[in-house]
């Protein structure tokens, strides 16, 4: 009796089941929900929000269609210059050859020449790209031209 190991006892809590701790999961987290939702709609309705005007700004975000007819009644040398324009360089002058092709120019030399053939965004990435790489590597682009199937890029 003396010499001899009792077991201790071990204590643990009760099994609760699955089932009943996904209930109580799923009722926490819906009453969270709604106290979020309902804390957010008090503070939107007391700053004169609008359920109808938020709905017609979301359908505007989401809608492509509707930026790209706006894109669309543009000419290709007003796209070019809402994308170029002070985003990437100053532009200092625009022609339009008699092929279509628009060469764009700077005032410190730099001659870019943009395809009509082409997607205009991913020229002007493109050329972003191009004039970035550049002044890491301390270089000066003279002539970016995107005519031809690949890239012609000629540096001073």
């Amino acid at each position: 009796m003396f010499g001899e190991k009792r077991p201790s006892q071990v204590f643990s809590a009760p099994k609760v089941h699955t089932r009943t701790k996904r209930v109580w999961l799923a009722t926490e987290i819906s009453i969270v929900l709604a106290v979020l939702v309902g804390t957010a709609l008090s503070f939107l309705w007391s700053s004169g929000f609008s359920p109808q005007k938020a709905l017609n700004n979301l359908k505007e975000i989401v809608s492509l269609k509707r930026q790209d007819k706006t894109a669309e009644k543009l000419s290709f040398e007003e796209q070019a210059r809402l994308l170029i324009d002070g985003k990437i360089f100053k532009i200092a002058s625009v022609e339009k050859s008699a092929e279509g092709f628009l060469t764009v120019r700077d005032n410190g030399g730099l001659v870019v020449i943009l395809s009509p053939t082409k997607d205009l965004g991913t020229q002007v990435r493109a050329l972003q790209t191009v004039l970035s790489k550049a002044k890491i590597e301390n270089r000066t682009v003279s002539l970016v031209d995107f005519r031809f199937e690949k890239l012609v890029v000629r540096y001073k």
